[in-house]
């Protein structure tokens, strides 16, 4: 007999669960298509040669091949570890038929080779939109982004968050006015984006490590990350600073243009916070994170920002972007464990057909077929056992209802399982109509 066990790193839901992630898929669909987002999909595998153009470490990616394969033949494929890079390679490839600026959601499975812990996976779902202009891509799309952030958040209704957003500009500005050279303001963004795991102090430790910082570089950056403010706060608090550049100002100003572009109900929910770094090279001028407040530790939900050039290593054509991305399976694990998401329903079945006997199962499946033409999910008991063992199942599966049909005379009763309250049904249509209201 086959070992039968948990693989650690790839999630596995029960029904229930699936059903609540179903949900949840289907609110983030409604709010991105609500802004004209459009699908797509891409294939699981992608060329190792395209897979390393973002310069990802190889211990990270899975290679595909053949089990039978000769031992001297390269893999030439491998599991895609985000969704960014197939974007980029699929809109290089299909850009004479795609109108831009482009607007596309995509939800599908990665892989990454890491080692699993809570909110990381080896396999998950990673939920992204992207806006990719041709040669310019205007503000308005940074506030768009944003806006579906803070949207999203408060259907999901997982407790209190906050969108946090920062600009690469103006962090770029300040560490070039500090003195540092482009190496050294990769290695300070890469220490501040270490901020929330390590503290102040451990950042500190990590700045000065950096060739050729001063402590007065130090000092100030440190100061930098306290700022933490709405966007009209935020041109006097760098300026408090005591530095200031046309790279700086053209941070601040980007920042403040989109706030302000951000629907009202939304912008309570978005703070401006220069400790936000992310380390990612590829960020230009936007960066948001999104946290929920109860849960600090878990990190961010929802991340990305602007990008000047999506896709430099495909082709010659400038396609600038922005975007989110939202680690789905992340999510839903802590939704899951923390009951921030309910989970009452074991299946999509409503109704329950109880069949008294093999002689009555034709008369059975056609209620069940019009109820079902009605909306109704419905299903038919696969046997024909006593009664009580049909209602058994119905209550196990969450249904509400169960249907008994007269063989002979195809007369059908309705009972609900909530009230327990038991009627005649004339119009089967006109009942499921009436349940589904």
């Amino acid at each position: 007999m086959a070992k039968v066990g948990k693989i650690s790193g790839f999630p596995e839901w029960l029904p229930e669960q699936k059903i609540a992630e179903d949900r949840v898929i289907a609110t983030i669909k409604r709010i991105f298509e609500s802004y004209g987002f459009a699908p797509i999909e891409t294939p699981a595998v992608e060329l190792l040669s395209t897979l390393g153009s973002k310069g990802v470490i190889d211990k990270e990616i899975f290679v595909v091949r053949r089990l039978k394969a000769e031992e001297s033949q390269e893999s030439e494929l491998a599991l895609h570890f985000d969704l960014t890079v197939p974007l980029a390679r699929y809109v290089a490839q299909h850009q004479a038929a795609l109108t831009f600026p482009f607007k596309r959601y995509q939800c599908q499975k990665v892989w990454r080779g890491e080692r699993p812990q809570r909110g990381r996976f080896r396999e998950f779902y990673q939920f992204d939109i992207d806006i990719i202009g041709r040669d310019e891509l205007p503000l308005s799309c940074d506030a768009e982004v944003v806006s579906v952030i803070g949207l999203i958040m408060k259907e999901l209704n997982f407790g209190p968050f906050q969108v946090r957003i920062n600009s690469r500009r103006l962090l770029g500005g300040l560490y070039a006015e500090l003195g540092l050279d482009e190496a050294a303001r990769k290695a300070a963004i890469v220490a501040v984006d270490k901020l929330l795991k390590i503290g102040a102090d451990g950042v500190k430790a990590e700045l000065e490590k950096i060739a050729g910082i001063s402590a007065k570089a130090v000092e100030v950056i440190l100061k930098s990350t306290e700022i933490q403010c709405s966007a009209s706060e935020l041109p006097a608090k760098v300026a408090a600073l005591g530095f200031s550049s046309d790279l700086i100002s053209q941070g601040v100003s980007e920042l403040v243009e989109i706030f302000g572009l951000i629907p009202d109900d939304v912008q309570p929910f978005v703070t401006v916070d220069v400790s936000l770094a992310r380390g990612l090279d590829y960020y230009t001028g936007l960066i948001v994170e999104t946290t929920l407040t109860k849960y600090p530790e878990f990190g961010s939900v929802f991340s990305g920002g602007r990008y000047e050039d999506l896709a430099s290593e495909f082709t010659t054509q400038k396609l600038p972007g922005v975007g989110v991305s939202i680690g789905l399976s992340r999510i839903m694990d802590l939704a899951l464990s923390e009951g921030l998401v309910p989970t009452g329903r074991k299946s999509p079945t409503q109704a329950v057909v109880t069949v008294y006997s093999e002689e009555s199962r034709k008369a059975c499946n056609e209620v069940a077929h019009t109820l079902r033409q009605a909306g109704l999910p419905t299903e038919v008991f696969y046997k024909s056992p006593k009664l009580g063992k049909q209602i058994e199942y119905a209550e196990a599966k969450g249904a509400r209802y169960v249907l008994f049909v007269d063989g002979a005379t195809r007369e059908v009763q309705a009972k609900d399982l909530v009230t327990k309250e038991q009627s005649a049904v004339a119009d089967l249509a006109a009942w499921a109509r009436s349940v589904l209201a």
